[in-house]
């Protein structure tokens, strides 16, 4: 067996630890990480979205590979394990259909399969879940509710990795259009919809 990197090993001890919750915290955990993921995409404009700084991915390419990994990794997987249905083994996907998609479409379809996840999760019975796992490229065999606390971990890496090209210095600071026909505009409010209210008296 390859011997595992510190980062890889890290991980694998935070899913470990996270699959010793109750399904009910899982649940909560697979909430938040929609919430928390849909915070982070508001108001990225094209412009923003299209930024790649140095070797690194732009934000489109971020959830063109969220988009393909939440659902060949996450939620086909959670269906085939509670159905005990013998996952199909990891492949590398292909996100070169959604070249020509905006960045709202992306998040549109991201949102949907992190929406996906909550409600899998959600009807998951209480109890004994159903035995089997799925065996990730790098973290191993992975059961049912460790494959839930890998969604969460997985999805908050690359949140991390998108506020990490908003704060790149090369960062459009526009706010984006409520049109997307329309150019964006520098935002002279400091990112305030509206100026600030003048003080009384």
């Amino acid at each position: 067996m390859v011997p595992r990197d510190e980062r890889t090993q890290q991980a694998l001890t935070y899913v470990r630890h996270q699959a010793t919750k109750s399904l009910a915290d899982l649940r909560v955990l697979v909430e938040r990480t929609a919430a928390d993921c849909g915070r982070c995409l508001g108001g990225i404009s094209e412009k923003q979205a299209r930024l790649q700084p140095g070797n690194e991915w732009s934000i489109n390419e971020v959830l063109d590979h969220l988009i393909d990994a939440t659902a060949r990794q996450v939620t086909e997987r959670i269906r085939d394990l509670a159905v005990r249905r013998p996952p199909r083994p990891f492949t590398a996907g292909d996100s070169s259909g959604r070249a020509m998609q905006t960045i709202e479409e992306r998040r549109q379809e991201l949102v949907r399969l992190l929406d996906d996840a909550v409600v899998l999760v959600s009807a998951l019975p209480a109890g004994d879940l159903p035995a089997g796992t799925w065996e990730h490229p790098f973290l191993g065999p992975l059961n049912l509710k460790e494959l839930i606390a890998y969604h969460r971990l997985h999805v908050m890496d690359h949140v991390q990795q998108i506020e990490k090209i908003k704060a790149e210095p090369d960062y459009p600071r526009v706010r984006a259009t409520q049109f997307p026909d329309e150019p964006d505009h520098p935002d002279p409010h400091g990112g305030r919809l509206h100026p600030p209210a003048p003080r009384p008296g």
